[in-house]
């Protein structure tokens, strides 16, 4: 299969033969037992050399090259751990909880060595999907959300005020499944307020852009905007989910030192 991608790269035996240190003599017959193998033709042999891939081998080199990279991957990630022993904790964050917890949560985790961290930010819903899913160890979302064996822990959060320009017709939306969308829907309603106009965005930072620039109004988290109080009634909590059964010791751990830390008066 080495004899093969050099071949697919180079377009050329004899090239393929210098990169591998074999003689072209030995390509020609190593890519011949693959063919004869897949009783398949991968190369147009033009009698100089040079040959032309067939969709066949297009194929094959796409599918090898991912495999051969997924088994790199996890080459380096055993033989990590195996130097280094650490027990895989990926964390999810929401968008919001991202910017304002995340940093100052991962400042009191990273010391403790015994895990490999991992950081992936997204709404609240991917983050309880993940949670099910067992891709994720834990997660820390901006809205209740439950589901079956997923234990849910009310956290310390934040104050949602309205920002941007308070003339526009023009909302702006996060997409349905986050948090700010959850609490933004509940306002407009409680409003009585149905927009003329609305565009949806997908990430928190493309909002402040946004606003910045001076279009549209939104409700928004007010450690990271200049906004106008819209009531304590839109002082939501964060809640910090993961497996009601966690069956590993350093993962329960893990989550008594999260809750713990975003706990502590510190953390506000």
């Amino acid at each position: 299969m080495q004899t093969f991608m050099t071949v697919y790269e180079t377009r050329n035996f004899s090239v393929a033969a210098k990169q591998l240190f074999i003689s072209q003599p030995s390509v020609s017959v190593q890519i011949n037992r693959l063919e004869q193998t897949l009783d398949m033709t991968l190369f147009v042999r033009n009698g100089r050399r040079q040959v032309q891939p067939t969709p066949a081998a297009d194929q094959l080199y796409l599918a090898y090259k991912r495999l051969d990279e997924e088994w790199q991957q996890t080459f380096m990630a055993i033989k990590q751990l195996s130097e280094h022993p650490q027990m895989p904790a990926p964390i999810g964050f929401s968008q919001t909880t991202a910017v304002t917890v995340m940093p100052m949560l991962m400042q009191q985790l990273l010391p403790h060595s015994e895990y490999q961290f991992e950081v992936r930010t997204m709404n609240s819903e991917a983050v309880l999907n993940g949670i099910v899913s067992h891709e994720l160890a834990y997660g820390l979302i901006e809205k209740p959300m439950l589901a079956d064996a997923v234990r849910q822990t009310e956290l310390p959060g934040d104050q949602l005020v309205l920002a941007g320009d308070p003339t526009t017709d023009l909302w702006l939306l996060r997409e349905a499944g986050s948090g700010v969308r959850h609490y933004t829907d509940a306002y407009l309603r409680e409003q009585g307020i149905t927009p003329t106009h609305t565009l949806v965005v997908d990430t928190n930072q493309s909002i402040m852009g946004l606003l910045q620039a001076g279009i549209g109004e939104t409700i928004f988290a007010k450690a990271l905007v200049p906004s106008a109080e819209i009531g304590a009634k839109y002082h939501r909590h964060f809640y910090l989910i993961g497996l009601e059964q966690q069956p590993n010791t350093t993962l329960r751990r893990l989550r008594d030192l999260i809750e713990a830390t975003l706990k502590s008066p510190d953390s506000n």
